[in-house]
């Protein structure tokens, strides 16, 4: 359950904020120079920070909590070489962000914390700002916990940045390292320098079915001419559910037969369901009753990944495409409704 925070928690991040904004990190790092900080020995402990922006152009810090939620943020960097839409990948994103943006950006509940604060700003990106991302949902007001949480990650940012300042450090960032900040256990001392980033590519898994019986009937399904096109898109809208206390954002899982663009299946999933096994159970119950189609068409290699072993025990080919004719105009339609 989400627990407001209370304005006096609210106040000291807002204060270590503005005290970071002054700082001006934004002359000094780009948004893909990284800066990882951690607590004891664990290097999967890492809090990961992105400066958004550079020099009159920033607009934000990002912080991913760990190595899944760094994962995401390597998808969005990479989003054009895995040709994933950017919606794609920013619905997918793990973090807590500040924001610097104008005034008409704010929901009305944010714009009250500040006015709560006795805040008063003016102008282009000066009114701080604060959303929780979480796959499945929409980019949500942060709750108490993420407002603790959040506080102390900016404390910590807001020393390391003093201590990258002081000490004129330089870090190949080009090269996949990272600027590293590192507290002992209990906090009374620390250590910084230069490390090399946990990995520098998205990492993404292929979908497994390791039930041999099921594998065995999907080899013998009979073999079509036809081809489909298969696809996971998030909704991008805020859809209000009582059973969730925070607007969800569904993903599509979508089947559509490429000829002639006839939908086959549209599911919506909810935020705690798996798209891809969703698009991957709908594929096999296609399969069960019209037979293994010729070939599948599929935009980027998550979706591929998903499908790689049905389509090889189906002996069907599996094709990427920059991008798939009959779901887009699909998408294009139902957009007109969202």
């Amino acid at each position: 359950m989400r627990i407001k925070a209370t304005i006096a928690q609210w106040k000291q991040l807002y204060e270590v904020t503005t005290r970071i904004r002054a700082l001006e990190p934004w002359n000094f790092l780009w948004d893909l120079d990284i800066i990882g900080i951690r607590v004891g020995d664990e290097p999967e402990n890492t809090v990961f920070y992105s400066i958004l922006g550079k020099g009159e152009g920033c607009y934000g810090i990002t912080v991913y909590e760990g190595y899944e939620a760094f994962n995401s943020f390597l998808m969005l960097t990479m989003h054009e070489q895995m040709n994933l839409s950017v919606e794609y990948a920013l619905f997918n994103q793990m973090n807590l962000t500040c924001y610097w943006g104008d005034r008409e950006e704010l929901s009305a509940k944010q714009r009250e914390i500040i006015k709560e604060l006795g805040y008063k700003y003016r102008g282009k990106n000066k009114w701080l700002y604060f959303l929780s991302c979480e796959p499945g949902y929409y980019p949500y007001n942060l709750d108490q916990d993420e407002v603790v949480r959040m506080t102390e990650h900016m404390e910590n940012l807001e020393m390391a940045l003093t201590y990258y300042k002081k000490m004129d450090i330089h870090i190949d960032f080009e090269n996949g390292k990272m600027f590293s900040f590192v507290f002992s256990s209990d906090r009374k001392t620390w250590q910084y320098g230069e490390e090399p980033l946990p990995f520098i590519s998205y990492r993404f898994g292929n979908l497994v079915i390791t039930d041999e019986e099921l594998l065995e009937e999907l080899a013998k399904a009979p073999k079509g001419k036809f081809t489909l096109e298969a696809d996971v898109r998030p909704l991008a809208a805020s859809v209000p559910d009582k059973e969730y206390d925070r607007p969800v954002n569904p993903v599509m899982s979508i089947l559509t037969e490429a000829d002639t663009g006839v939908v086959i299946s549209c599911d919506m999933n909810g935020p705690h369901e798996e798209a891809m096994v969703e698009l991957a159970e709908t594929l096999i119950g296609f399969i069960f009753k019209a037979g293994a189609p010729r070939e599948i068409r599929v935009s980027n290699v998550i979706v591929a990944a998903a499908l790689e072993q049905i389509c090889e025990t189906c002996k069907i080919k599996l094709r990427r495409v920059k991008q798939l004719k009959g779901i887009d105009e699909f998408w294009m339609t139902m957009g007109q409704y969202r």
